[in-house]
């Protein structure tokens, strides 16, 4: 049985209480047509709650005595429809009804009152297709956006709808209780509807669905006192706008996967064109609305997960961009396998005081950032035009792989022109890299120092065999043989770039011989 003070206000705004207090429990609504005196001749001790489906002209004597059968048959609620012309209901009326405890509540629609009471002490059948017909039709009509589906919805079927991410967090809607998020993520892998209360006396029945981006997500609706019926009408009506919802979150990670493929391919094509881009090749940058022509600075974010999972780098890459625009940064992202490629462009060369605001702007990005993913980060230095882009990224892609092993610059690094070798030197005098640097350049000891020396000076020339021999004196040949034989003992190839800056690293720290 349920108490009627829970299911009145259900009853909408076509409903009133006119008399009498909200007591009583229903399990069993008979509507009867007639007369006051004809409904009462038909009430029986197996009834809870009795619609007049006739309508009402007055509240008179009649009346009174169909209160007093209802209060002797154990009737607790009476729901009528007074006619547009009847009086207000009678102070005497108003305190027999009180006395006798039967709660009188007016309808404008008696037939529709009796349909809804059925329906909210009943198995919900009824009105959980109704409102899973009316999510399908929203699903249907509404547009990409998934906001104007969400709207469309909350309209259809009277509740506010609420987005929320795996772990409970509100990506749209008012956030759930902290007990309520907590459960959430606990059944994150279910298939079936989370029904969770809280203090405060809400109801969050939550309906899992697949993103199309990695985890699970919610939709939700907060109840205030939820009947059985209400909250299969909600969660039906939830699994039928979670299909809508996930097709939609499912096209758009499609076309976000398609343009991320494509900006990447094209920064990969202006790496491969060594910064003097053919003119198709610019084009297509252009369209996309990348500044070739311009001063930029390049920024590397590298995603810093503790278990070692896989960053989604499409998923967040809004994510990325909002944490810049929050601290007035206006960034070009490309994703990247380990995370993102970032840079700045300016008409004119960046100042000393430009640079740093620019770099501590970075810096509390990624803090903003880590509400969502941690990252290493690094910054490189001014340079122009396109190969001047592809020199400042490379510089931070040196910076962000030092910034992985610095924490107590909080995993960031900016490499200014005037400050990098210093910066590089200072790091590897540490104790944890000293034994791994003489472990790393052990293999070249034997030949009295000549093969380490030879390629300390080979990646202080930046690769150049010519000035590496000037350097040493010695002929071209030998630098070249040389080379090769360090390649052979470290078992190593100098023409990748992370080999070449994890060796200059080692033989900055120990001397270079």
């Amino acid at each position: 049985m349920i108490p009627v003070a829970e299911f009145l206000p259900l009853l909408g705004s076509q409903a009133a209480v006119l008399a009498g207090p909200v007591t009583g429990r229903v399990s069993v609504v008979r509507g009867v047509a007639g007369t006051p005196a004809e409904v009462g001749r038909t009430i029986t001790d197996a009834d809870d709650a009795v619609v007049l489906l006739s309508p009402l002209e007055r509240f008179d004597a009649r009346f009174d005595v169909l209160l007093r059968r209802a209060s002797t048959s154990g009737v607790p609620l009476l729901v009528v429809a007074p006619t547009a012309d009847a009086p207000p209901i009678g102070a005497g009326t108003a305190a027999l009804a009180d006395r006798l405890g039967v709660t009188v509540v007016g309808a404008t629609d008696p037939w529709a009152a009796s349909v809804r009471l059925h329906e909210l002490i009943g198995t919900g059948d009824a009105p959980a297709a109704r409102a899973a017909l009316t999510a399908a039709r929203v699903g249907l009509d509404a547009g990409p956006a998934l906001e104007d589906l969400f709207t469309r919805l909350e309209s259809g079927l009277g509740h506010s709808l609420r987005f929320l991410d795996a772990s409970g967090r509100a990506l749209r809607g008012a956030p759930v209780a902290p007990s309520t998020a907590a459960l959430l993520a606990r059944t994150s892998g279910t298939s079936e509807p989370v029904w969770a209360s809280d203090d405060t006396g809400e109801t969050v029945v939550a309906v899992p669905m697949p993103t199309g981006i990695g985890a699970r997500a919610w939709l939700a609706v907060g109840l205030t006192a939820p009947l059985r019926a209400e909250r299969a009408t909600v969660a039906t009506a939830l699994r039928v706008a979670a299909v809508a919802t996930g097709h939609r979150l499912v096209l758009t990670r499609l076309d976000d996967e398609r343009d991320a493929r494509y900006r990447m391919a094209m920064l990969d094509d202006l790496r491969a064109a060594d910064g003097a881009p053919a003119p198709a090749l610019v084009q297509r940058t252009i369209a996309a609305g990348w500044r070739l022509d311009a001063w930029h600075v390049g920024i590397r974010l590298v995603a810093a997960r503790a278990s070692g999972e896989a960053v989604d780098a499409v998923a967040l890459r809004g994510a990325v961009e909002s944490a810049f625009a929050a601290h007035d940064l206006g960034v070009t992202v490309v994703e990247q396998a380990d995370g993102w490629a970032l840079w700045t462009s300016a008409e004119d060369e960046l100042d000393q005081a430009a640079v740093a605001a620019l770099a501590a702007g970075a810096r509390a990005a990624q803090n903003t950032l880590r509400q969502a993913v941690d990252t290493n980060v690094g910054v490189g230095s001014v340079h122009a035009g396109p190969a001047g882009l592809l020199r400042t990224l490379g510089e931070a892609g040196d910076a962000v792989r030092l910034a992985a092993a610095r924490p107590e610059s909080g995993w960031f690094v900016h490499v200014d022109r005037l400050g990098l070798a210093q910066l590089l030197l200072a790091w590897t005098q540490t104790d944890t890299f000293l034994p791994a640097a003489e472990q790393l350049l052990a293999p070249l000891e034997r030949g009295g120092g000549a093969l380490r020396e030879t390629l300390a000076a080979y990646l202080d020339a930046e690769s150049s065999i010519a000035e590496t021999a000037a350097v040493l004196g010695v002929h071209r040949n030998t630098v070249a043989d040389r080379i090769d034989r360090v390649e052979r003992r470290l078992r190593v190839d100098l023409s990748d770039p992370e080999t070449r800056l994890a060796l200059h690293l080692a033989t900055r720290a120990l001397g270079g011989a």
